[in-house]
C-alpha cells in the first residue's frame, strides 16, 4: 500500500516584524490544520533529516524537494514562487515557473497531486505600513552593465517538436535544463531563463576573472557536459534524435532591472549582446564547431582561449556584418607564467 499523502513535518519559525500569516489545509484527513509563518515559508517533499524551521514537508512523490516558496513583505503582501518540476497552482491556475506571483488572503495553492492550502491572515493596506518600514523598501534602479551572455540551444528542436513524442521530449528537456542550471551556478554564472529549447545565462565581472573568460570556460564545460549526458542511457529519451546543443557567446553593454510591482517577478535585460547571442547561435554546425563567439568576447578572452576565425557573417537584424569565431579550447599555461 502506498504511503498516505500528508504533511509530515513543520517547525513553526520564530516571529518577526512581519504580520502573522497561516497556510490552512483544505480537504483531506487534516482539513483545517494551519501552519503559521511570518516572512517566509518553503514547501517541499519530506526526507528524513531535512526538518527546519519554516519548511512545510510533504510525503508526496509528485512534490519536488523544493516545490514552492512563499514570502511576505512588511506591508503584509504575500508572493508565491514555483520552483518545482510538476508545477504549483493558484486557484486552479498554474504559476509561471520561478516568477513571483502575488497571492491574496483567501486564495488556495495546490501542491503536487492533491494537497491544497488556503492563505489566511490580515492583509494590511498600504496606508497601514509604518513610515519607518516604507523607508526600508528597495528602490528600483536600472543598472548599465558590461557582461557576457551565453545561449545554449537544442539543435533541430523544431523538427523534434513535430516528430518526437511530446511527453518524452518534455521530460528529457526538463532533465537537461536541470543539470545545466546546476552547472551554470557552480561555474559562477546566472540563469536568466529557459526559453523553450534554449538556456539563457550570463556572467558578470568578478574580482578574479573577467566575465568573458568565465563565460568561455563555462561554455566549454557545459558543451562537454551535454555530450556526456547524450551518452547516458535513459537520460535523453527521444528515439531517433540524438541530443546536441549549439552555443553562442556575446559580450557587451546591457540595461538590467527587475520588473513587477512590489516584489520582483523577473529580470529584464535589454542590449545588443542579448540579441546577438541568440542570432549567432544559428551559425553553429558540425563544420564551424558548437560554440560561436562574437569579436568582443574573443578580444577579452583570447589570452586564455583559442578561437578559429569564421570571417564576417550577415547577422539577421544587424546592419553591418559581424566577424564571428569558433571557441575551440583553453590555452595551456606554461609553468612559471
Amino acid at each position: 500500500m502506498s504511503e498516505a499523502i500528508k504533511v509530515e513535518s513543520y517547525i513553526e519559525p520564530s516571529p518577526t516584524q512581519h504580520p502573522p500569516k497561516r497556510l490552512v489545509q483544505v480537504g483531506g484527513d487534516e482539513d483545517g490544520v494551519s501552519y503559521a509563518f511570518f516572512d517566509r515559508i518553503e514547501i517541499g517533499r519530506y526526507r528524513e533529516g531535512r526538518e527546519a524551521a519554516g519548511c512545510l514537508l510533504i510525503t508526496d512523490p509528485t512534490v519536488s524537494s523544493r516545490h514552492c516558496i512563499l514570502t511576505q513583505d512588511q506591508s503584509g503582501r504575500c508572493f508565491a514562487r514555483d520552483v518545482s518540476r510538476n508545477g504549483t497552482r493558484l486557484d486552479g491556475r498554474r504559476l509561471s515557473p520561478n516568477l513571483q506571483t502575488e497571492i491574496q488572503v483567501g486564495q488556495t495553492l495546490l501542491i503536487g497531486r492533491q494537497l491544497a492550502f488556503r492563505l489566511e491572515g490580515q492583509q494590511l493596506r498600504d496606508s497601514e505600513v509604518p513610515t519607518s518600514e516604507i523607508s526600508k523598501l528597495t528602490m528600483k534602479v536600472e543598472e548599465v552593465k558590461t557582461l557576457t551572455v551565453l545561449v545554449g540551444d537544442i539543435r533541430d528542436y523544431t523538427v523534434l517538436v513535430q516528430q518526437a513524442a511530446s511527453s518524452a521530449l518534455q521530460e528529457s528537456v526538463g532533465r537537461l535544463f536541470e543539470r545545466l542550471e546546476k552547472e551554470v551556478i557552480s561555474l559562477g554564472g546566472t540563469i536568466k531563463e529557459f526559453q523553450g529549447d534554449a538556456a539563457f545565462a550570463f556572467w558578470e565581472e568578478n574580482t578574479s576573472e573577467n566575465h568573458a573568460t568565465s563565460a568561455c570556460e563555462a561554455a566549454l564545460k557545459l558543451d562537454g557536459l551535454a555530450r556526456e549526458l547524450a551518452e547516458v542511457p535513459g537520460f535523453w529519451q527521444v528515439d531517433g534524435f540524438p541530443l546536441q546543443l549549439d552555443w553562442a557567446l556575446a559580450t557587451g553593454t546591457v540595461v538590467m532591472s527587475g520588473y513587477g510591482e512590489g516584489n520582483v517577478m523577473g529580470l529584464s535585460m535589454v542590449g545588443e549582446p542579448v540579441v546577438l547571442a541568440f542570432r549567432i547561435e544559428k551559425f553553429a554546425n558540425d563544420k564551424t564547431g558548437s560554440i560561436i563567439a562574437c569579436e568582443a568576447t574573443r578580444e577579452m578572452a583570447s589570452k586564455d582561449f583559442k578561437f578559429h576565425d569564421l570571417g564576417e557573417r550577415e547577422v539577421k537584424g544587424f546592419d553591418e556584418p559581424r566577424r564571428l569565431y569558433a571557441l575551440t579550447k583553453k590555452r595551456r599555461r606554461l609553468l612559471g607564467r
